[in-house]
């Protein structure tokens, strides 16, 4: 009897833990990222819908020595010498990896928009409208299928943004702000890579326009996580106000790329149509097969049976086809294999 008591304990343990959607709580304590190797040669690395890294312009800065750098440069140790608690500890919050901590908010709005909907009182399924993402169903329903493309667009975006961040970086070559002023307080690993554009605000920019077109109902929160992470990243001492402005800019615009093709990529039709949910049932019966049916009261519709459509990234939809598995084995009580009279 202990045992089936501690067992049972077990499985409401597991299962709280499997249904707790926090995820920021898990790496609170991160110390600061220290990279191993500044990868300054990254502004030469293959993009994935970027023609060339420097498809988008991004005007030269000014020099150390300018009025407008000085200015700057006030401004950051103004924030620095008025820093309140809470901006201390989205400093160290921030510090940990933008990646990182962008991806954390990702996963955490896939989490809490993983919510099938309810049934309607006339037996059928509400489907999520992205023109109207507020109504019920929430949009989206990030559903496997639906999340792992959200993933794919969110990591593709950063990678080209980040490649295109550091040819600029390296062609401009400007000092980040503790390498100009030593009165600086710095609360990250000081390095020698350059700060214009800023990284922080790469990744900001990109991530906030792609996760606005994943997650329409969060435009408020995600933008408020932007302008968080891009004073953190001045409030570091790694940064200034124009390092932030120039990466802010060059992300959205590698996001704009990633949105058109979004827009395009047939992932807006994967829900299909209740002909074609008929039309699954009919093309199985006719093979002799069984078709895939759902065992809820009343039945749901299947998950995106159209995703095997979407567009994908590195190759064309006819190398997709060739990779696919072959069909599974025949049905076995439709082959026989497996009836009364066989089994005898």
């Amino acid at each position: 009897m202990r045992h089936k008591i501690l067992l049972s304990a077990l499985a409401v343990l597991l299962a709280t833990a499997a249904c707790n959607k926090d995820v920021k709580n898990r790496t609170a304590d991160l110390p600061a990222l220290n990279p191993a190797d500044q990868d300054l040669n990254a502004g030469s690395w293959k993009t994935i819908l970027l023609s060339r890294p420097d498809s988008f312009a991004v005007a030269t800065p000014a020099a150390t020595n300018s009025t407008g750098y000085a200015a700057d440069i006030l401004e950051l140790k103004g924030y620095q010498k008025n820093m309140t608690g809470a901006q201390a500890a989205a400093v160290k919050y921030w510090s940990a990896g933008t990646v990182l901590r962008w991806n954390e908010i990702m996963r955490e709005l896939v989490a809490k928009y993983n919510l099938p909907p309810y049934q309607l009182p006339d037996g059928t399924y509400p489907i999520p409208s992205a023109a109207n993402p507020f109504a019920y169903p929430l949009f989206p329903f990030s559903n496997p299928p639906y999340a792992s493309r959200a993933y794919g667009y969110v990591s593709a975006a950063q990678y080209d943004a980040l490649v295109a961040c550091w040819y600029y970086k390296k062609l401009y070559n400007r000092p980040a702000p503790y390498r100009v002023d030593s009165t600086i307080k710095t609360f990250v690993p000081k390095t020698n890579l350059p700060s214009y554009p800023s990284e922080a605000a790469v990744l900001a920019g990109v991530t906030a326009e792609m996760m606005k077109l994943l997650f329409p109902g969060e435009i408020g929160t995600i933008q408020q996580k932007l302008e968080e992470a891009e004073l953190a990243a001045i409030m570091s001492g790694a940064a200034t106000r124009s390092d932030i402005n120039a990466g802010e800019a060059l992300g959205r615009q590698v996001a704009q790329m990633f949105i058109t093709r979004a827009r395009g990529d047939n992932a807006g039709k994967a829900v299909g149509t209740s002909v074609d949910w008929a039309n699954f049932v009919t093309v199985a019966q006719a093979k002799n097969e069984t078709p895939w049916l759902s065992l809820e009261t009343p039945a749901r519709p299947p998950m995106l049976p159209l995703f095997g459509k979407v567009k994908c990234f590195l190759f064309d939809s006819a190398t997709m086809v060739s990779l696919r598995p072959g069909p599974p084995p025949a049905d076995a009580r439709s082959s026989g294999c497996c009836s009364p009279s066989r089994s005898r």
